[in-house]
C-alpha cells in the first residue's frame, strides 16, 4: 500500500483503522513507514459500535483535512456505515486506499457508493488457479463418505431435493454437479484457499527434504538427519525456512529469516460494471520476490480515477509537512 501512495507522490495522507488488533498493528506500521518520504495528515481509529454520531465526526475531520488521500485498514463491517456517513456527507474528491481486508468487499456496497469510493485502489490476497480442484469438487457424491452429513446437506440445497423420506423429491445421490451455478464450483477467485493450497504443498516440500536426507550429510548435531518416528517440530521448521519453489500459477514461494512468506498481492481498483453494481477488478500485482523497483507492477490504462483530471491533488510542500509534524509533535510533548 505504501508503494501505491510513493507511485504516485502521495505524501500527505489520512488514515483510519479499525479499533482491533489487525486495525492498530497496521496503523503502527503505516505510520512508520510513510513517515520515510512523508507525513499522516490525521490518524483517527473507527468505533466497534454502529453509532453514527461518531462517525458523522469522523467524516467531518476528512471534509476539513488537507488531505486527499485516505488509507482505510478495517474489516467490511466497519466500513458499511463509514460509506453511509460518507455519502450523507457527499464527501467526494478523495482517493481511497483500501487494505486487503476490505479491498474485494464491493457487493456489501450499493451502487450508489460508487461517486464516493469509486476508483478505490487497495491490495487484495493473490488470487490463483489450484490444478484439478474444480475437477474434484465436480466429483463429490454423497456415498464417497457417507458419514460426511455436510455433503448430504449440501447435496438437498444444490438440488431441491431430501434424502429421507419426505414430500417432494427424493436424492438419488447421482445427480450430478455439472453444469450447477453456485459458490461450491466457482474457482474463479481464490484467495485464501489459494494461500491455504500454498501452505500444503511448503509443508510436501519441507517433508520431501527430510525425508531425502543421507545420514552423516545432515543439517543437525553430528550431521545427524531426522527421523521420522521421532520427528521435532523444530526439525520440520528448519526445512521450512529454506524452501524455496514455484507454484503452477507461477507464484514464488519462499521465506525470509523472520519465517515471514515474501509477500505478493494482487491491486485491486473499484469500477462500475455493467450493470451499475460496483466491482473489484484487478489492475497490477505487488511481488516482494521481483526485483528491485519491479515490485509494483500497474497495469495504468486500465485504472478507473474518480477525478476529471486523473490525479489527486498535489501533496502540500514536502518540507511545510515536516515542519508541521515537527511542530505538532512538539506540543504533543509540552502536554
Amino acid at each position: 500500500m505504501v508503494q501505491i501512495l510513493q507511485r504516485y507522490g502521495w505524501r500527505w495522507v489520512g488514515l483510519l483503522f479499525s479499533n482491533d488488533d489487525y486495525g492498530r498493528h497496521a496503523a503502527r506500521s503505516f505510520h512508520q513507514e510513510v513517515s520515510r518520504f512523508g507525513c499522516v495528515a490525521f490518524s483517527e481509529m473507527l468505533p466497534r459500535d454502529n453509532d453514527q454520531t461518531k462517525f458523522r465526526r469522523i467524516v467531518g475531520i476528512i471534509h476539513r483535512s488537507t488531505a486527499r488521500v485516505v488509507t482505510v485498514f478495517s474489516q467490511v463491517f466497519s466500513l458499511l456505515p463509514l460509506a453511509k456517513e460518507i455519502a450523507l456527507q457527499n464527501l467526494t474528491g478523495r482517493q481511497w486506499i483500501a487494505s486487503e481486508a476490505w479491498a474485494t468487499s464491493t457487493i456489501s456496497l450499493a451502487p450508489e457508493i460508487l461517486p464516493f469510493l469509486g476508483g478505490t485502489l487497495g491490495i487484495a490476497i493473490r488470487r490463483g488457479d489450484i490444478p484439478g480442484l474444480l475437477d474434484f469438487l465436480l466429483s463429490l457424491r454423497p456415498d464417497f463418505d457417507p458419514g460426511n452429513n455436510m455433503v448430504n446437506m449440501f447435496w438437498e440445497e444444490i438440488f431441491s431435493c431430501r434424502f429421507k423420506d419426505s414430500p417432494g423429491r427424493v436424492c438419488t445421490g447421482l445427480e450430478s454437479l455439472e453444469g450447477t451455478e453456485s459458490a461450491y464450483s466457482d474457482v474463479s477467485a481464490l484467495r485464501h484457499s489459494y494461500n491455504v493450497y500454498k501452505a500444503v504443498y511448503a509443508l510436501a516440500h519441507a517433508l520431501h527434504d527430510l525425508l531425502g536426507c543421507k545420514p552423516g550429510t545432515g543439517p543437525f548435531p553430528g550431521n545427524s538427519c531426522a527421523e521420522l518416528h521421532t520427528l521435532q517440530p523444530w526439525q520440520l521448521v528448519h526445512y521450512l525456512q529454506i524452501v524455496n519453489f514455484t507454484t503452477s500459477f507461477g507464484d514464488q514461494v519462499s521465506f525470509d529469516k523472520n519465517g515471514d512468506a515474501l509477500a505478493i498481492y494482487d491491486v485491486m481498483n473499484w469500477q462500475r460494471a455493467a450493470d451499475g453494481t460496483i466491482r473489484a477488478v484487478t489492475v497490477g500485482v505487488f511481488d516482494e520476490s521481483a526485483p528491485p523497483g519491479q515490485e509494483l507492477l500497474l497495469e495504468e490504462r486500465n485504472i478507473f480515477w474518480n477525478f476529471e483530471s486523473h490525479e489527486v491533488s498535489p501533496s502540500p510542500n514536502f518540507d511545510l509537512i515536516k515542519l508541521r509534524s515537527a511542530l505538532c509533535e512538539a506540543l504533543i510533548q509540552l502536554h
